[in-house]
């Protein structure tokens, strides 16, 4: 925790012992660092995993596309998955559900468990977009194939850049929240927003040669 004065703000905390001692004590701010903190948590734990998917390192294949047929279908389905995953995301944050685990407008009411499971269940959407980029990586493509399952597992890497903004996203209104308090204007519920990024042409790029297919 950090003190301005006879302030006591919280802070993000790396573990889960720390949290329960947070949300036990519960000092200004305690929502917002208790659902950063469980983000943050939940992003740590797949940072080996997201390094590998960045740098290509090396897997060991899990399956084979070696048909057209077999790549439209495989492709279709990871482009389906992965606007599913912020269809889901933008709906859940944007719920009434959401915002009532924070106690809004202010964490006077807030639910402690609700807030964690809240956070557990963007973690999950963030390593069901993870997992959708491995499986890419994890398929041999036969060569005729390989620009286009390329071209969706970059697609899929745009939407793990998406959310990464929107980590930094949670970060900032932990910080927002905190300065509010130590000014005496006190904790504020503001709805999360998940925003996304389209690249035109890697867009075109997949439908073009998806349609090609047919």
């Amino acid at each position: 925790m950090r003190r301005s004065s006879a302030v006591s703000v919280a802070v993000i905390v790396p573990t889960p012992e720390l949290l329960k001692q947070m949300v036990d004590e519960k000092p200004a701010c305690w929502t917002w660092a208790a659902f950063a903190s469980v983000v943050f948590q939940r992003w740590g734990a797949l940072e080996v995993r997201k390094i590998d998917q960045v740098l290509g390192s090396p897997v060991q294949s899990t399956g084979q596309l070696q048909t057209g047929p077999e790549v439209a279908q495989f492709v279709t389905r990871q482009l389906r998955a992965v606007d599913d995953i912020i269809a889901e995301l933008t709906l859940f944050l944007s719920s009434t559900a959401f915002a009532e685990v924070f106690g809004a407008p202010d964490e006077n009411s807030a639910d402690a468990e609700g807030i964690v499971r809240a956070a557990n269940q963007v973690g999950d959407y963030y390593q069901r977009l993870l997992e959708l980029a491995e499986d890419c990586r994890s398929h041999s493509v036969s060569k005729p194939y390989m620009e286009l399952v390329g071209d969706c597992t970059r697609f899929i890497y745009q939407a793990l850049q998406d959310f990464g903004r929107f980590v930094d996203g949670v970060l900032e209104r932990l910080e927002e929240q905190q300065r509010r308090v130590m000014l005496g204007q006190g904790v504020h519920f503001e709805p999360l927003e998940l925003r996304t990024t389209t690249d035109d042409r890697l867009m075109w790029s997949i439908l073009d040669q998806l349609k090609a297919m047919e």
